[in-house]
């Protein structure tokens, strides 16, 4: 159980060191774009992972680091909740929508791209 916490923790770090450099690169004011990237590149990475799970070619120790860490700390639920909201309260809406759309749509089409791309 700790080998496996160790993995978790040490691919969550590298996930969001990742994550902040892009969010910082990327995020405009007026637009969540590093953000956007990261979540739908999360998914696709995650998608392949899975297919590799599929294939018996990922075991514990690569899930632990790859999936629930790296994963884990590269994508992010509660910025996209929080640029949603800020967007909301500025009072655009089609942004706002977009945003959402985007995110949510494109993250399942993401990792069943990932996933149909090595387990197919």
């Amino acid at each position: 159980m700790f080998r496996s916490l160790l993995w978790v923790g040490l691919g969550g770090a590298a996930g969001s060191m990742l994550r902040y450099f892009l969010q910082q690169a990327l995020n405009g004011l007026r637009f969540p774009w590093g953000t956007l990237a990261v979540n739908i590149a999360g998914c696709l990475l995650i998608g392949i992972l899975w297919g590799l799970v599929a294939r018996g070619q990922l075991q514990a120790p690569g899930r632990a680091l790859l999936m629930s860490g790296f994963c884990g700390g590269f994508t992010t639920l509660s910025a996209f909740s929080y640029e949603s909201n800020l967007l909301l309260q500025e009072g655009r809406s089609g942004p706002f929508f977009l945003y959402a759309a985007a995110t949510v749509l494109g993250g399942l089409l993401a990792t069943f791209v990932g996933y149909k791309a090595i387990h197919s």
